[in-house]
């Protein structure tokens, strides 16, 4: 990994063909999302993968393209594969010697196989004798399985080749296979050499037989190290024998049936509550694994980290071998996962918060963090607190927190809301300000008709700006049955256009406009006047001096 970053925060120069490691972090359907230890994620997709992924597991892949702009990196495990394992084919194949192939898919005179990440051919003729599993079945039976072949053919351009497992059989069924069983029996604690890496194990030659130790058998850890890392060529290893299938030649052994499974006794030596030391053995954006020792290890989640903050990854808060104290919040001893949590350890602010600020309470603070959606705002020492953009003030459209305000500025602001539930409080500036609307309301009230211009046009009406810059709805149902199928025909942008007020809600700012009653309101005004100026006529001619007026006149 150091010729491939320079830093853990920096990406290096990562060329096509480099070789990289990294662990998976996620899964899709398409492809599986390797964690490269800085900026880039890497990814491979899913079908380069003989067995199902997991999340934790190491992968080794070839560095296939890097995009620059986005940090992608992308990844194949089979090319890989393929450049090893050629290498280790072309050895075998001079030196004769065995290698391991897995039945991929049926072909209509054979198989095609994989052997170290090499495709190559078997034949039917060359399958060789089947064990009692698959005597008597389809063809396809086999596939999924592995088995020792000898390699036949090689094909140095197409990097393929032909095997024969019939071969293989023959030489071993003439020496040590025939009377395997009375030297050793499944469950036998032996000693033997391991005498070849692969990408899925090392083979261990015991008494004179080549044995497979998976490395799935090499720990009870989540983490499945290379075998590389654990065991040596050359060395020598006591294993368990756990599979023993002359008719198919093949000796399975394990290394960590050795040992008791940590999981069996977890129970007895944890609880759910224990405060737990342990050493940070990966970091992901979804949270850390735990060591506890003796193969057990805790998932620390991102959300379980703190009561206040947001962590994107754990990386925000942890670093790989960092001894960390946390407390036991779940075990599953089934499914093999205990859960662990930061934040338990310390008193949950939101327990409280309703103790320390109140609904309605007008309150100073610092702007912490500024989004284009709203201003984030200091209510207690842990605890911020949000004012959504449209709560900085009564006009219309809001203003940009970003443009408006600076991070450290001191605000005033009321607490509108508390939800200790979701966590969040909801301030707000504009509740401590005068509201306009309420003003307005007074000076419109309920069927004045106004004069305004057309500013939008909607699927359910129209908005009329008026009163330097106030705008209403007029709602497809304030409007005149032949206004409802052309409006959008009859009205345009700009448009000078009169409606009346039906109601102006100052907490909501919402104003309803009406089309259909301003022939009404307008008959109504133009009738109070009228009445109004027959009133005082009346007035006029009953008076005592109106004779006297007219004498005058």
């Amino acid at each position: 990994m150091a010729d491939v970053f320079k830093t853990d925060t920096e990406v290096a120069d990562i060329r096509s063909g480099a070789e990289v490691s990294g662990k998976i972090v996620s899964i899709t359907p398409e492809f599986a999302i390797i964690d490269m230890g800085g900026k880039s994620e890497g990814r491979i997709g899913i079908r380069e993968f003989d067995t199902e992924p997991a999340v934790g597991e190491t992968v080794e892949a070839l560095v296939r393209s890097y995009d620059r702009d986005t940090g992608l990196v992308l990844l194949s495990k089979r090319e890989l594969e393929l450049r090893k394992g050629w290498e280790v084919v072309k050895e075998a194949f001079e030196k004769q010697v065995p290698v391991n192939a897995l039945i991929k898919r049926s072909m209509r005179d054979g198989y095609m196989v994989n052997v170290e990440g090499v495709f190559m051919f078997l034949p039917h003729t060359a399958v060789g004798l089947l064990g009692p599993r698959d005597r008597g079945a389809k063809k396809v039976s086999i596939i999924g399985q592995t088995y020792l072949v000898k390699i036949t053919e090689l094909n140095e351009r197409r990097k393929s080749g032909t095997v024969s497992r019939k071969i293989f059989q023959d030489e071993q069924n003439a020496t040590v296979w025939k009377d395997i069983g009375n030297k050793i029996h499944i469950g036998d604690s032996v000693q033997g050499i391991v005498t070849k890496h692969t990408n899925s194990g090392v083979f261990v030659n015991v008494q004179g037989i080549e044995g497979f130790l998976h490395r799935s058998n090499l720990t009870w850890e989540r983490k499945a190290d290379s075998a590389k890392d654990k065991l040596e060529v050359g060395q020598e290893v006591t294993v368990r024998v756990l599979e023993i299938e002359p008719e198919n030649n093949r000796l399975s052994l394990g290394l960590k049936q050795l040992t008791d499974d940590p999981w069996s006794t977890v129970l007895t030596r944890f609880k759910v509550g224990d405060k737990v030391t342990g050493t940070v053995s990966f970091v992901a954006n979804y949270g850390a694994f735990i060591e506890l020792g003796q193969g057990l290890e805790g998932l620390l989640h991102i959300t379980e980290m703190s009561w206040t903050r947001k962590v994107n990854h754990a990386n925000e808060i942890l670093k790989v071998g960092q001894e960390v104290e946390t407390k036991i919040i779940g075990i599953n001893k089934d499914d093999k996962r205990i859960s662990l949590g930061l934040r338990q350890l310390h008193a949950n602010p939101w327990d409280t918060i309703r103790t320390e600020i109140k609904i309605g309470e007008t309150m100073k603070g610092k702007i912490r963090g500024l989004t284009n959606t709203g201003i984030f705002v200091a209510i207690t020492d842990s605890i911020d607190g949000l004012i959504k953009k449209e709560d900085i003030g009564w006009t219309e459209p809001a203003p940009d927190p970003k443009k408006t305000y600076k991070i450290g500025d001191e605000i005033e602001f009321k607490v509108i809301e508390i939800n200790s539930e979701d966590r969040k409080v909801q301030c707000s500036i504009r509740h401590t300000l005068p509201n306009p609307y309420k003003k307005l309301r007074d000076k419109y009230p309920r069927g004045t008709v106004i004069e305004g211009t057309v500013s939008g046009i909607v699927d359910f009406g129209i908005f009329i700006k008026f009163d330097e810059g106030y705008e209403g709805l007029a709602h497809l149902s304030t409007m005149e049955k032949e206004q409802v199928t052309t409006y959008k025909k009859t009205f345009t942008k700009g448009q000078p256009v009169k409606a009346v007020i039906k109601s102006i809600d100052p907490e909501s700012r919402k104003i309803s406009l009406s089309l259909k009653d301003v022939t009404y309101a307008l008959e109504k005004i133009e009738m109070r006047q009228y009445l109004e100026k027959e009133n005082t006529n009346k007035a006029e001619t009953t008076s005592p001096f109106a004779n006297l007026k007219t004498l005058v006149s």
